[in-house]
């Protein structure tokens, strides 16, 4: 970063020649003033406010990311209890759990840097599910602790048969 002082220099040189030292002096001490009452900070010397970092957007939760979907009313509520369950942490606890339960669905998950992303592709891949089966599959994810894991694949299992790339060829 170059050094910024001879700019400032230059600035305050020119104002100085147009409107003299204490006019100057004076409007930087109301600024001063203002900027305390208003409790706006000036910007940290040698960083101009144009140049400073953005804040970074908050990542959706689970809950608002099903909230902002458009989901038929009967799989908004299972879907919302899922995904409660899946921000506590309490239903696919890490990004490669998300991965593992999506291949086991039959989907090729694309790269997922964190959770928030991994639910996006677990609701793409659930709201494909009819009604009836995200229950049964919420109602065994309901039941299975970390060490008891069977209902929640044969429920994953019984989701996947259902799709349509997994029947067999019609013969009609």
């Amino acid at each position: 970063m170059t050094n910024r002082k001879p700019l400032l220099t230059s600035l305050l040189r020119t104002l100085v020649e147009e409107w003299g030292y204490t006019e100057v002096e004076s409007a930087l001490r109301h600024l001063s003033q203002v900027s305390r009452r208003t409790g706006a900070r000036p910007p940290r010397s040698g960083r101009p406010e144009a140049t400073q970092k953005p804040r970074t957007a908050r990542k959706p939760r689970a809950d608002e990311q099903v909230a902002r979907a458009h989901l038929p009313e009967a799989q908004q509520a299972v879907m919302l209890d899922l995904a409660t369950r899946f921000d506590r942490k309490q239903l696919l606890p890490s990004v490669s759990d998300v991965r593992e339960f999506l291949v086991m669905m039959g989907e090729r998950p694309g790269p997922m840097k964190d959770r928030s992303e991994a639910f996006r592709w677990l609701l793409k891949a659930l709201s494909r599910l009819p009604a009836e089966q995200l229950q049964h599959l919420a109602n065994s994810a309901l039941h299975s602790g970390p060490s008891e894991l069977g209902p929640l694949s044969d429920a994953i299992a019984a989701a996947a048969a259902s799709l349509p790339r997994h029947r067999g060829p019609s013969t009609s």
